[in-house]
């Protein structure tokens, strides 16, 4: 197939909808091709509930029909941080596209809270003048009435959107009539060809705010007669009513391609224009208006009339409107009897959704177009006599079939929508290029979720489980990616690590599997690089990782080529040689070999960690990994490193033979075991030493020890480190590190000689780096300077987990948030190097640290995938509702006016609901209020943010209050403690215990101008 790319066609990336009998938009697109009708039609009873009189149900003309929706009610506030008052104040057509936006680009792979361009906002409603006198005559106290105003206002649907989602880019409110949500297509099209964002969003939305009564048929109007559309068809009359929301997610075609995301099809050219006076009146159609619209259309998309083979028509129905259509569609299509074309309108399936008709033909097409499938268009028998079908290439679509192209030449399918008034739009779309197939392979995947409840996190993980089963086709690598860059973190977050779509389908299904973790999102956290000393190395350490990550091994490879420069050994292959894995092969354990394999191995795996976006803000190492965290400082290159460390160890072997014992005492209590032949070499914890000595003295210590039975074990050195055995060889020492040109450290690092962050004039001193050799390692001292930061998270980049251990042994505040994890497998852990350091990305993820995975997949960048979405708190708000109920318009006994909006009128029923009160992410303690004052705010804001748990140290703004917010909050304040309080002092002082503070002060000074005021009375 041709793919045709031009510079101004743009992808569909992500979609997304809510109709009738259908939740979300995969739902939808089966019903169309099942080819069902998705009307209700009422039963008496319902329109008796309803409010509908004997006397209007027994009119013949009453038609009893409406495509609703099933749940137009329920709106995830907290998700988006409203409050309840909030939410029920707002219009409930900007709720739903609260959740289609966000589901849009979810399902386009994009996160808007980490999304770093502009995204433009291009949306419809429809009137919903009863919902504004609702909110308008009903009493919201909660609810600022400058706020009021907007939220419950359509007008402001895009912006208020916009603000929540930090979208950028232009934001749109766009109002045609019946054309809007196509014509916001066009528009979003436009600021992506201008370059005004990189991404855009269009749709529309119609729902009801009215108690459904029926409606009135009437002959020559546009109502049906019996509640089906039958476009094109002779026993049409017109329109029966819907409710519904499509979005679509737009992108420049070129950018999509090189950014590998999905792309559902490609919009070629995209036409808006005005019938002007040529037509019978101001309501009416015209065949010119369209025709133009179309045609230029196709001229635009370098289309000829025969590489279009389906329309998706305006297609309502009416007696006047399907023959003017088709009719331009003609003129359009030059007459041409030879070619073939389908027509069909999606409002046979679900009426007319006025501001949302165009985005759902849209939708529809787009998805027949990836599917390559027509649905069926319904209730076509006869044509409408009045349509001139004889003179042009169309042919309604009657019944679902394949759609195949001609020549290898792309499908193609044209897109009509006419607004009342004359705007007319039309839109060319061309099905997605293809795309360039990666092959499956079997490394280890990390799938990550994440929810803002626990029960939205176990719902998520059924939605993820079904769509795995179902979703054999799809590349389970690209599944991952898009989980890991498509998805925002959350408070509760669960992840498992897979090499197949298999594997996590029977990890997601065991209720008991160890392989899913789970845990709460930490704040965010400094990040502490642990480099690890000698001892830990072990033949075929991290071999997956370097087998499977070109930058790691490219590291590798350079640090052991200087070696072999500096050795004549290739210690690769002591490493990961043919015989690495013999038990035999002691030579990884040889000081001249260990001491450069740890450095270069362990520089190569924290400059990994740092492409990856995880960057250390302070580094401690460990002996010679001191050395690591020095060269990451940039205190000296990466080559000088080597060399030095290579020349440190060949150095050492020429000192006398010794041995190094690990002790498990304090410092304090092995004294008494030092003497002029056994040194104090390491600290390691508070009951942890390491003594380097003679071998003949460390051997008459032991069994010393044995006796005393204090536990002791003899490293796997030759050689005495950190003592007076090292004295021979310092000067030698000394002047191969004058050769050094050393830098000031740009990362912090703790020094092991005194325990405490290095200076520069220590890092760039010679008789520092002689005196590390000599003196004690206080490592044990180092852990404890970095441990007063209490929320920081040590990472081990080294072989096993020998420092995640000295971690763990450190004294740890009862307060602290640290915690340690390890990026190797210890020698003992049967289990691939790849799937451990993913566990471990895994765990850093839940603990607040951001990864980036673009640079994580380097040039095997996977493709953005349609995944399922958040699954949202179903909360139940108001939505149909009947204002004007006083003054009895219809001669029913409906009651009194609508009662005020209140929490107690509708019960959240569904699932979550338990944990709602976690759902506001907070890293504050809970502290309980201490005084009258406190305990008053306390219930305040409980009531104001619908929240059970507040203490006084939670912030106003926090919570989710914003400016506007803030005035109201502070107005309730005023009133319940009758005093005057600044809004900047407000802001300034948003916490409740620094707000009570403020208010028993500024009482207290009213209490006493008020005793001032009764004794100067007093006086006079």
């Amino acid at each position: 197939m041709e793919n045709n790319i031009r510079k101004k066609d743009i992808a569909i990336v992500g979609i997304s909808g809510k109709y009738p009998k259908s939740d979300n938009i995969n739902e939808f697109w089966k019903h169309l091709m099942n080819g069902e009708e998705l009307v209700h039609f009422y039963s008496d009873d319902e329109l008796r509930a309803a409010g509908v009189t004997e006397k209007e149900l027994a009119n013949p003309d009453l038609i009893k029909a409406q495509a609703s929706l099933e749940d137009p009610n329920s709106f995830d506030y907290s998700f988006f941080g409203y409050t309840r008052q909030e939410a029920m104040s707002m219009d409930p057509q900007v709720r739903m596209m609260h959740e289609l936006v966000w589901l849009g680009l979810e399902d386009a792979g994009y996160n808007p809270k980490t999304y770093k361009d502009k995204i433009g906002l291009y949306l419809s409603a429809s009137d919903n003048m009863n919902w504004r006198a609702y909110t308008m005559i009903t009493n919201n106290d909660n609810v600022n009435s400058f706020y009021l105003n907007q939220i419950s206002n359509k007008n402001f649907i895009s912006t208020l959107i916009s603000y929540n989602m930090n979208l950028r880019g232009p934001s749109y409110y766009v109002d045609t009539a019946c054309s809007s949500s196509l014509v916001g297509i066009h528009q979003a099209c436009r600021s992506l060809l201008m370059r005004e964002c990189s991404i855009a969003i269009a749709g529309g939305v119609r729902v009801y705010s009215k108690v459904y009564k029926g409606h009135q048929y009437q002959e020559g109007m546009t109502n049906s007669k019996d509640g089906h559309c039958k476009a094109f068809d002779e026993d049409s009359s017109g329109i029966v009513s819907g409710e519904g929301a499509g979005v679509a997610v737009l992108k420049r075609l070129e950018d999509a391609i090189a950014d590998k995301d999905q792309i559902y099809a490609v919009i070629r050219a995209s036409v808006v224009n005005n019938d002007g006076n040529r037509k019978v009146g101001y309501t009416a159609p015209s065949i010119s208006g369209q025709y133009e619209c179309i045609k230029q259309a196709q001229q635009i998309a370098d289309a000829t009339p025969e590489s279009i083979t389906y329309i998706e028509a305006h297609g309502t129905g009416t007696k006047l409107g399907d023959p003017i259509e088709v009719e331009a569609l003609n003129k359009s299509f030059e007459y041409n009897t030879n070619h073939h074309c389908a027509l069909g309108s999606v409002k046979t399936n679900i009426g007319h959704l006025d501001s949302a008709a165009g985005i759902t033909g849209f939708l529809k097409t787009t998805l027949a177009l990836k599917n390559k499938m027509l649905p069926p268009s319904l209730h076509f028998k006869n044509p409408n006599p009045e349509i001139n079908f004889k003179s042009g290439p169309f042919k309604v679509q009657t019944e679902l079939s394949a759609w195949t192209s001609k020549d290898n030449q792309p499908l193609r399918a044209g897109v009509s929508s006419f607004g009342i008034g004359g705007n007319n739009a039309h839109v060319i779309l061309q099905e997605a290029p293809l795309k360039e197939e990666i092959a499956e392979n079997n490394s280890y995947k990390l799938l990550r979720f994440s929810a803002q409840s626990v029960g939205a996190l176990n719902a998520y993980q059924e939605r993820l489980t079904s769509f795995l089963e179902e979703n054999e086709k799809d590349n389970f690598q690209d599944m991952a990616y898009t989980l890991q860059v498509g998805r925002n973190q959350f408070k509760y977050n669960r992840f498992l690590v897979s090499n197949s779509r298999e594997n996590a389908i029977e990890t997601l299904k065991d209720p008991l599997s160890k392989s899913v973790y789970s845990g709460k999102l930490s704040q965010k956290r400094k990040i502490v690089f642990m480099c690890t000393g000698s001892g830990a190395q072990y033949l075929n350490m991290g071999k997956n990782l370097y087998e499977k990550e070109p930058y790691f091994k490219e590291l590798i490879d350079k640090g052991f080529s200087i070696i072999k420069t500096l050795t004549g050994v290739d210690v690769t292959k002591v490493l990961y040689g043919e015989n690495a894995g013999a038990e035999k092969n002691t030579d990884i354990n040889k000081n001249e070999f260990t001491q450069p394999i740890v450095f270069v191995f362990e520089y190569a795996l924290a400059k990994l960690m740092m492409r990856w976006g995880i960057t250390p803000d302070k580094l401690i190492g460990h002996s010679t990994g001191e050395y690591v965290a020095a060269c990451l400082s940039e205190v000296f290159s990466f080559e000088t490193g080597v060399k030095l460390v290579a020349k440190r160890a060949l150095l050492m072997n020429k000192t006398p033979g010794g041995s190094m014992l690990s002790v498990s005492l304090s410092e304090e209590k092995i004294k008494t075991y030092l003497n002029d032949q056994v040194s104090l070499a390491v600290v390691n914890s508070p009951e942890s030493c390491v003594l380097s000595g003679t071998d003949s003295a460390i051997e008459a210590l032991i069994e010393i020890l044995e006796t005393e039975e204090i536990l002791c074990s003899k490293l796997r050195i030759s050689l005495g480190g950190h003592s007076f055995l090292m004295d021979s060889v310092l000067e030698e020492f000394r002047q191969e590190l004058e050769k050094v040109e050393f830098s000031a450290p740009k990362i912090p690092f703790v020094s092991n000689l005194t325990g405490q962050l290095i200076n520069s004039e220590e890092a760039v001193s010679t008789q520092y780096w002689v005196d590390h050799l000599r003196h004690t390692v206080r490592f044990s001292d180092g852990l404890a300077t970095l441990l007063k930061d209490s929320d920081s998270i040590f990472i081990e980049v080294g072989p096993g987990n020998t420092l995640t251990t000295l971690f763990q042994q450190q004294k740890h505040d009862e307060t602290s948030n640290n915690t340690a994890i390890n990026l190797v497998r210890h020698p003992k852990q049967e289990i691939n190097d790849q799937e451990h350091l993913c566990q471990k990305l895994g765990e850093l993820w839940m603990n607040g640290i951001d990864i980036n995975w673009e640079t994580y997949y380097g040039e095997q960048k996977p493709y953005r995938v349609s995944m399922p979405g958040y699954v949202f708190n179903k909360t139940k708000l108001p939505v149909k509702v009947n204002p004007f109920a006083f003054l009895n318009f219809s001669g029913s006994e409906e009651g009194a006016i609508a009662a005020p909006l209140t929490t107690e009128d509708y019960d959240d029923s569904e699932a979550f609901q338990e944990d709602l009160e976690d759902n506001a992410v907070s890293f504050v303690n809970y502290v309980p209020p201490s005084n009258e004052t406190e305990e008053k705010l306390v219930e305040m804001w409980k009531s104001f943010f619908s929240k059970d748990e507040i203490g006084v140290l939670h912030d106003f703004f926090a919570l989710g209050g914003n400016s506007l917010k803030g005035v109201t909050m502070l107005k309730l304040i005023q009133k319940r403690f009758d005093i005057e309080i600044k809004i900047k002092d407000f802001y300034q002082k948003s916490t409740i215990k620094e707000l009570a503070a403020e208010i028993d002060m500024g009482l207290k000074l009213v209490t006493l101008q008020e005793e001032s005021t009764y004794k100067s009375v007093m006086t006079i």
